[in-house]
């Protein structure tokens, strides 16, 4: 028993049995999102903290603790598809189990996971997002990560033939580069992922799984997809 189901049997008058079900229903989540709150695959947002706090009668950074993935280990990730495989709709490399490998409270070497926001819309800064937004936090591993600070649902950014259930790792935007997947923000405020392809000179933006390209950037440049994840 973890230190969250400690918490969670206390709360619920000694008994463990239901109580996930029964914080769910309070919090208004689903019960498969507090089960992977107490597996550890998942870490609440601010807002959920804030409100089991109030539940439990503990300060918010007592709640955090409960939720302390410092000591998680995750074995070293496999080779993943980048971006720039994304047309390779059928291969089963962009899987990836995110489950910890291992758990000990006694160890002390640093962690080498990341934690990074799951945002319910596409913020205007990859680095600054409101945290109403956040829907959950996801513990990864950090060379899994390479560099992103978000994650987003594919059918968000104007990725096409995708489902609601496929997600990308967004890395912020520093400067355009060659078979880069880019999400942009338009004038009228629709979200599209470009690749950018460089033809006799020139910067071609490019529709996904498409060799044709406008010369024209479709607008104001918000992060850099790293990863495309499908079946999660």
């Amino acid at each position: 028993m973890n230190k969250f189901e400690k918490q969670l049997e206390k709360w619920n008058k000694g008994i463990l049995r239901g109580a996930q079900a029964k914080l769910a229903k309070t919090l208004g989540v689903s019960t498969a999102t507090t089960a992977l709150w107490t597996t550890g695959k998942r870490s609440p947002s601010k807002g959920y903290v804030e409100q089991m706090a109030k539940l439990f009668d503990m300060d918010a950074l007592d709640v955090y603790k409960l939720f302390d993935r410092r000591s998680v280990i995750y074995p070293d990730p496999p080779n993943v598809s980048s971006a720039r495989m994304l047309h390779d709709r059928h291969s089963n490399e962009f899987g990836y189990n995110m489950q910890p490998h291992s758990i000990n409270e006694e160890k002390t070497e640093p962690s080498n996971s990341v934690q990074l926001p799951f945002l319910n819309e596409v913020p205007s800064n990859v680095e600054e997002h409101n945290e109403n937004d956040i829907l959950e936090w996801w513990s990864v591993p950090r060379r899994f990560a390479q560099g992103s600070k978000c994650i987003l649902r594919a059918s968000q950014i104007g990725l096409q033939h995708v489902s609601s259930d496929d997600l990308c790792f967004i890395k912020p935007f520093t400067r355009e580069q060659e078979n880069e997947w880019v999400v942009f923000r338009t004038p009228t405020g629709q979200h599209v992922c470009r690749q950018i392809r460089l033809h006799k000179g020139q910067t071609l933006y490019c529709q996904p799984e498409s060799q044709n390209g406008q010369k024209q950037k479709p607008g104001r440049p918000i992060g850099v997809v790293i990863k495309l994840i499908r079946q999660l």
